[in-house]
């Protein structure tokens, strides 16, 4: 019996003497955040002339128009009423944005951590019904699924947010 408590007893000595308290141990990542101040964060979206795509992603069509994400930047517009010609209209820039819907003429986005639903009918001018403020986790960066210690809220200037990843 002695020597099982010993044997359980070192293995546990072992155990925890293997165990990295680095708060960073695994978290390295070829990427570093791009950063916004939470304030300018609703100040953020403009409304642009149509621009090249750089990180395609959802593509979301509604009545005769394609919208398609660019992952972090925005949102391109293309006119699809033909098409066989579809017409790049405009680029929505909304810093962050991962995913949008549309319903009834009102854009809903992910503008980093906020939901903002922006009313269609109002473009050029940007007009924001609504914002949600602090709905969505930060994005990480691709690759990993976590936000790495050396960029967390508490290691980088207060009240930021990321809103995107640069290699």
């Amino acid at each position: 019996m002695k020597r099982i408590y010993h044997a359980l007893l070192m293995l546990i000595l072992l155990l925890t003497l293997s165990w990295s308290i680095d708060p960073d141990d695994s978290s390295s990542t070829s990427y570093t955040p791009v950063l916004l101040h939470k304030e300018d964060l609703s100040k953020s979206i403009s409304y642009q002339d149509a621009q090249p795509f750089e990180k395609p992603g959802k593509i979301y069509t509604y009545q005769q128009t394609l919208f398609i994400v660019d992952l972090f930047r925005g949102v391109h517009m293309i006119n699809n009423a033909d098409p066989v010609n579809p017409i790049r209209e405009a680029f929505l820039f909304i810093p962050g944005v991962m995913d949008i819907s549309v319903k009834d003429d009102i854009l809903f986005a992910d503008n980093a951590i906020d939901l903002i639903s922006l009313d269609l009918n109002a473009l050029p001018e940007i007009v924001i019904p609504d914002r949600v403020e602090g709905v969505f986790p930060e994005p990480t960066p691709p690759d990993l699924d976590r936000i790495p210690y050396a960029y967390s809220s508490g290691n980088r200037p207060e009240n930021t947010v990321i809103v995107g990843w640069r290699k």
